[in-house]
């Protein structure tokens, strides 16, 4: 399925461009996307709870899309790249390793989340820079958990929550449809993964939402 039109936006002064699952910079050329968690279907059939297959091609093929589409020269995926150590399964690193082949003039960075943490080294093989802490590209920071935006930073990019936001009038409700939260100087991506939960948010009043309808970015 071709990937949607993404929606331009100004976020302290940064011309970006959101795409359903993820964020891209023009001026670096850069994609950022958060909240894979490739190979959870793997964990799920490890603890004898019958899901699907095939959500880790799925999620990969959503970024690849996004790369093309973009023409981003640089990948940052903003943590949990994968979702437990028993998710490294041969299907789930063939795959992400194939992605990484398929890809070999784009320059990954991954920023460590707590499921990074948790799933321990990776191949050394795979030609990917693995951060801890904050990065910084310009003075965007990027870190998976959201916080306080840093001093020597103008717009924090996080991931982590899930978030989720409702749209409801006259009694009627969406559900919740994944979204882009702007808050206090930090935006929350969007899960990009295609077997995720997600978490309704509780916007405050001067914050500002994009939700992803029907694989189209709207602001609300």
């Amino acid at each position: 399925m071709p990937v949607s039109t993404p929606l331009a936006i100004t976020l302290s002064g940064h011309e970006l461009e959101l795409y359903p699952g993820g964020l891209y910079w023009p001026k670096h050329q850069a994609l950022m996307v958060s909240d894979l968690h490739l190979g959870k279907d793997a964990t799920f059939r490890r603890h004898g709870i019958g899901v699907p297959v095939g959500s880790s091609r799925a999620t990969l093929r959503c970024v690849s899309d996004m790369l093309e589409a973009s023409g981003a020269t640089e990948l940052f995926v903003i943590g949990d790249l994968f979702h437990a150590r028993s998710s490294l399964s041969m299907d789930a690193t063939s795959l992400f390793g194939g992605f990484l082949d398929h890809h070999h003039d784009v320059a990954v960075t991954l920023i460590e989340g707590n499921h990074d943490r948790a799933v321990g080294a990776l191949p050394e093989s795979w030609p990917m820079e693995v951060v801890l802490g904050t990065f910084h590209l310009d003075t965007l920071a990027m870190a998976h958990e959201p916080g306080s935006l840093p001093s020597d930073a103008d717009l924090l990019v996080s991931g982590h929550l899930h978030p989720a936001h409702v749209l409801s009038d006259g009694g009627e409700s969406t559900g919740k449809l994944p979204c882009f939260w702007w808050s206090s100087g930090c935006l929350v991506l969007p899960a990009c993964g295609r077997f995720i939960g997600t978490m309704r948010i509780s916007p405050k009043e001067n914050d500002r939402i994009w939700v992803i309808a029907d694989e189209q970015v709207v602001a609300v």
